[in-house]
């Protein structure tokens, strides 16, 4: 059985602030380190079945927050555009993908997964 690539975030996170991001999603963007950033691009990059064209994952953008207070445990999506240029024709492409992140919220700290699915079908 083939499982599907998983990535795992934490973020320090007070309340005050995460009350914040609950209300203006993208406020999480800017409280990732870089070092978090550059993982989730490889990570993105890694799992592509096709690398002609130096993908370059860029643009990133939240948006769906949700979050529940009894469970403690919500979820977000986070889009990206996938550039290339191909040197040799001079041509560049760009197209659109997201991660959906399940994460848990507990002692400031919120802790997110994402499955990553390669949406070029063979």
């Amino acid at each position: 059985m083939h499982t599907q690539p998983t990535i795992t975030i934490e973020i320090s996170i007070p309340l005050s602030l995460f009350d914040k991001c609950r209300e203006q999603s993208n406020l999480l963007l800017d409280l990732l380190t870089e070092q978090q950033i550059a993982q989730i691009k490889a990570f993105v990059f890694d799992n592509l079945e096709d690398k002609d064209g130096a993908p370059e994952v860029e643009n990133l953008d939240i948006s769906f927050f949700k979050y529940s207070e009894e469970e403690r445990s919500g979820s977000f999506r986070l889009h990206f555009y996938i550039n290339r240029r191909f040197c040799c024709s001079d041509i560049e492409s760009s197209r659109q993908d997201y991660l959906d992140f399940h994460f848990s919220y507990m002692n400031e700290t919120l802790r997110a997964s994402a499955t990553y699915f390669n949406w070029n079908l063979m």
